[in-house]
């Protein structure tokens, strides 16, 4: 926890707790909704145009709403607010399968990279994170 935090009203805490949670899983259930898309294109029952068209417009209002929530909430807690952005990675798959079936061939490989790095870089941050805490010895 951060000085941040504990200057915070514990009240006002548990509120952002509390809508960070419903960002988090209102996206990720988003993000899982889209790969049924994926799947009923693969099985011809929507067209794959139609699925790519609603992936992708799906992926980037889930993405930007999410790194709009992290980047507006208390700056000396984006640290450990970092689950926000957990929906991100998850619909960047579908995401990705959609541009690719509009025919974005060079640009998938691109986004897929630069996604990729996204990914590791939060990661690292929330590994940080967890053993910044700890005290070295006894």
């Amino acid at each position: 926890m951060t000085m941040d935090a504990v200057a915070i009203d514990p009240e006002q805490l548990r509120k952002l707790v509390r809508r960070d949670l419903i960002v988090t899983a209102t996206g990720s259930l988003i993000a899982i909704w889209t790969y049924s898309l994926v799947a009923a294109a693969a099985f011809g029952s929507v067209s794959e145009l139609t699925a790519g068209r609603v992936e992708v417009a799906v992926a980037v209002l889930v993405s930007a709403f999410c790194v709009w929530w992290w980047a507006a909430g208390p700056p000396g807690m984006m640290r450990d607010r970092l689950m926000v952005l957990i929906p991100v990675f998850l619909i960047a798959g579908p995401g990705l399968i959609g541009v690719h079936n509009l025919g974005g061939g060079l640009v998938v490989g691109i986004l897929s990279g630069a996604i990729g790095f996204a990914a590791a870089a939060v990661l690292g941050l929330l590994w940080g994170g967890r053993h910044r805490g700890r005290v070295s010895g006894g």
